[in-house]
């Protein structure tokens, strides 16, 4: 108990201090970025802050009673599975910070998309990817090994690229001479008007 609880107060340390750290490393990278960028990264610290406790209600709420009632009660009638603190507390930790961390996947493809680190034809192009890469993420951040657990870290993954690829494909900059897609469809179809009236013709 002791260690578990020296354990808990150092996370609760961490927690209340990370926005002051946020803050601070705001502030000394807010002289590399142009207006634009600051505007819009002061924007979406709210939403940042909102997707991480997202992602920590989804894992308390959703994830640790499933996977703890496929634990402990696997197997009944032949033993009795029993769980210490210590790996307790250790599951607790690892999927509440992990999820967090997880559901911030769709704000960061955003935000990389809409500052142009990143093209969204690239996260396009590792769309094909995901499925295995979220299955062995989920082996990593899930400390037992059995596929339930797995499979609940792993479809939030695939389901928040999907996401934000999705937001990423919205916040692609304008290029010149790129049409709307509307405006392309109605290209072709008065192309393939004028190719049949001047083959008739």
């Amino acid at each position: 108990m002791m260690g578990v609880t020296i354990q808990l107060a150092m996370m609760g340390g961490l927690v209340v201090a990370f926005p002051v750290a946020t803050v601070c490393v705001y502030q000394l990278v807010s002289p590399l970025l142009d207006r634009r960028r600051r505007r819009f990264v002061i924007l979406a610290m709210p939403a940042v802050f909102g997707c991480y406790l997202a992602g920590v209600a989804f894992a308390y709420f959703v994830m640790l009673p499933v996977g703890l009632k496929f634990l402990l009660y696997f197997g009944e009638g032949v033993a009795v599975p029993l769980i210490s603190i210590t790996e307790y507390m250790r599951l607790i930790t690892a999927m509440l910070f992990w999820l967090g961390v997880v559901f911030e996947l769709p704000l960061i493809m955003f935000a990389l998309t809409k500052l142009r680190f990143v093209k969204y034809e690239q996260f396009q192009r590792m769309h094909y990817y995901v499925p295995a890469a979220a299955f062995i993420l989920g082996a990593l951040i899930t400390p037992s090994f059995d596929i339930v657990n797995q499979t609940l870290v792993s479809v939030p993954i695939i389901l928040l690229y999907e996401a934000g690829l999705f937001l990423s494909r919205l916040a692609r900059p304008k290029e010149k001479g790129r049409k709307p897609i509307v405006q392309k469809v109605k290209s072709k179809v008065a192309l393939m008007w004028w190719q049949f009236i001047s083959f008739w013709l």
